[in-house]
């Protein structure tokens, strides 16, 4: 065999070999996508203010696990990483808006699912509820109803709280932020991941005020590419595959802290720790059985403090609980944030701590008095105007009672509303009174009727003896004037005694069918002969008005009536009065009062309104104008308005009156429209 083609051979092997791994050792690290080489940096975009993730110290400088294990990531592929760390709301926007590569720090949800490919999950994460050791109840989604909870904007929790009806929600931009409200006093329950809520309740004081009520649902961090990226995923979860377990512990260690070296310490101080072992069981022993105890005390007055809860929201009245010393409002039930229309316990009581004095008609001096009362002198139950939220007065009963809670002095004060019964008395008492001017009324119309019926028989009689006697005198006789004179006396005693009828009632009407508009032309006539000269009227009538059933002359002396009324009102001093007439649906009428205190049937009806600029009517004087020789002006001035009223009543009509101390009045006389 020729050595040399075999030498050849070898030769060849181990230069093919030569030249395979110089072509590997050319090639690109496996971590490092080519799609990167010659670009900028990897930007990525997280939280930053996380902690221990992710914080800024003193000097804005980034810190924690998430900056160190980016770093070493950096180190690994050799592609630059710049972190952009901002409010997670802002965060969220900068990747949307293609900004950034990557995001961290992100819990996957199905909306987010649509937009990103994610990474398997680095951590997981508890999404608790913490609330005020003064609140109880609070232990399940359905009893945040009511309550303003503060959540991060941007936050995977505020879609897991609104999908379960829960829409009360605060939003602030960062857990910080959350957790200085808290302290602030703002808000009273909020939901913070577990690891930042610790960090930051130690921070800033809290961590004995706030307890962690439940636990909403467990979620975990992953790193999440635009959607269709595998490359860009696959350069970032290589990137980490490269870190040691190590490597990860290491930097855990940092910032979580370093456990105990349990060997050395051993070592050198074994018997001394055996005998701490030994008392440290004693005392665990001892510990156990006390806890046991302290369990089940702290498990009954969990129970007696959810009882309590349960049963102060289930009361059926509102209920206050005051500090018995500053009168200030501690706490509400449920059933007042219904009352009062409060959306939640903290804007009530606010509202109620800042009570102006004065308003509603019960000033907060006046309600402090009350409670003095009960605190010093016993139960209290009285009626109350107070205000609801949407600011409408309405009326509640009140009771208080003063209470001794532990060491606490309070006042229990449950508030039943009663609008409905007090509208219900109201309604009896104008039911009553109307009753009253109905029978009244009644009564002295029976009266009147019997005397002018009887009268006006006596006035027959005198008035025929008075002709008799004038027949019997000579023409030049002296004393035909005295009897013309008593006869003349005679005629005006008869129209008093046609008006008493017409306020009884009894008059005879002659029915008609009767042309407002023409009637009132007519009647102006005769106004016009009898006005006083300091006096005029003004006429306005429309073209044309619907007929009524009536007697024109009864009409006429309504109107007659009313004006010589306007005259009297004047005073002597010029002015002009005002005369109309119009049509107008009884369910359209002014809210004025009505005479005689009847509701109207529905329809259209003619109203003739007389208007003067005359002295007025006080509000203690109008109920009485309709009486029988009533006046404002002197006593026994006729029976001018109660005849008016009698003539109206008699024809199914109305009266109102608007009328005002110095602003004049006007008379609205209405008369049913013929069908």
């Amino acid at each position: 065999m020729n050595p040399r083609p075999q030498a050849n051979r070898r030769g060849r092997i181990l230069a093919g070999w030569f030249w395979a791994v110089c072509a590997l050792a050319s090639l690109p690290s496996a971590a490092q996508d080519p799609v990167w080489t010659n670009r900028g940096p990897l930007v990525v975009t997280l939280d930053d203010n996380y902690p221990p993730y992710v914080f800024r110290d003193a000097e804005g400088t980034l810190k924690g696990i998430l900056p160190d294990e980016w770093a070493l990531w950096e180190k690994k592929t050799g592609v630059k990483v710049d972190l952009q760390a901002m409010d997670w709301g802002k965060s969220q926007l900068f990747m949307r808006e293609g900004k950034a590569d990557v995001i961290d720090t992100v819990f996957k949800t199905s909306e987010r699912v649509q937009l990103y490919d994610f990474t398997p999950p680095y951590a997981r994460i508890e999404v608790p509820i913490y609330a005020h050791e003064s609140l109880g109840g609070i232990a399940d989604v359905a009893s945040l109803k009511g309550f303003a909870v503060g959540v991060k904007a941007g936050d995977a929790v505020i879609g897991h709280l609104t999908q379960r009806g829960i829409d009360t929600l605060k939003e602030y931009p960062s857990y910080e932020a959350i957790i200085q409200a808290a302290k602030n006093e703002e808000i009273k329950v909020f939901s913070v991941d577990q690891p930042a809520a610790v960090y930051f309740m130690y921070k800033y004081g809290i961590e004995r005020e706030f307890r962690q009520s439940f636990v909403l649902y467990t979620g975990e961090f992953h790193r999440a590419v635009r959607k269709n990226r595998a490359d860009l995923l696959n350069l970032v979860q290589n990137g980490f595959r490269q870190i040691t377990r190590a490597e990860y512990r290491a930097i855990e260690r940092k910032w979580l802290g370093s456990p105990f070296l349990l060997r050395e310490i051993a070592r050198r101080w074994g018997i001394y720790l055996l005998l701490a072992a030994v008392v440290v069981l004693g005392l665990a022993a001892l510990n156990a059985v006390l806890s046991f105890h302290v369990r089940s005390k702290t498990a009954e007055l969990r129970a007696s403090h959810e009882y309590f809860a349960s049963v102060f929201d289930a009361i059926n009245d509102a209920l206050f609980i005051h500090d018995a010393t500053s009168f200030q409002v501690l706490d509400v039930n449920r059933r007042m944030l219904e009352m009062y229309g409060y959306p939640s316990r903290e804007e009530a009581i606010e509202a109620f701590s800042q009570m102006p004095n004065g308003e509603p008609p019960f000033s907060k001096d006046d309600a402090c008095r009350w409670m003095t009362k009960a605190r010093e002198e016993g139960p209290q139950v009285f009626e109350w105007q107070t205000r609801h939220a949407d600011g409408h007065a309405f009326w509640v009963e009140v009771g208080i009672r003063h209470v001794q809670i532990g060491p606490h002095r309070r006042l229990i004060v449950s508030v039943r509303d009663i609008s409905d019964r007090k509208a219900a008395e109201n309604e009896r008492r104008q039911n009553e009174h109307r009753m009253q001017e109905a029978q009244k009324l009644e009564s002295l119309g029976l009266l009147a009727g019997g005397i002018a019926h009887d009268f006006n028989n006596l006035l027959a009689a005198i008035m025929g003896n008075l002709d008799l006697a004038l027949m019997s005198l000579p023409q030049e006789s002296p004393i035909r004037d005295d009897i013309l004179a008593a006869g003349l006396s005679t005629k005006r005693a008869a129209e008093l005694i046609q008006q008493m009828l017409a306020f009884s009632g009894q008059s005879r009407f002659v029915i008609e069918s009767v042309d407002v508009a023409a009637m009132l032309h007519r009647t102006m006539q005769m106004i016009r002969t009898s006005l006083p000269a300091h006096a005029t009227v003004q006429l306005r009538v429309p073209p044309a008005l619907p007929a009524i059933e009536a007697d024109e002359g009864q009409v006429r002396q309504v109107i007659m009536n009313l004006v010589a009324n306007a005259v009297d009102s004047m005073e002597s001093r010029p002015g002009t009065i005002e005369l109309s007439a119009g049509v107008m649906e009884s369910r359209r009428l002014p809210a004025l009062p009505v005479w005689p205190h009847a509701t109207l049937p529905p329809g259209p009806y003619v109203h003739i309104d007389v208007k003067d600029a005359g002295t007025g009517i006080s509000a203690d004087q109008l109920g009485k104008i309709f009486e029988p020789f009533y006046s404002t002006k002197f006593t026994g001035r006729g029976l001018g308005l109660p005849a008016v009223l009698g003539i109206v009543r008699g024809h199914k009509g109305a009266i109102q009156v608007e009328t005002a101390p110095g602003k004049g009045s006007l008379f609205r006389v209405l008369f049913p429209a013929k069908g």
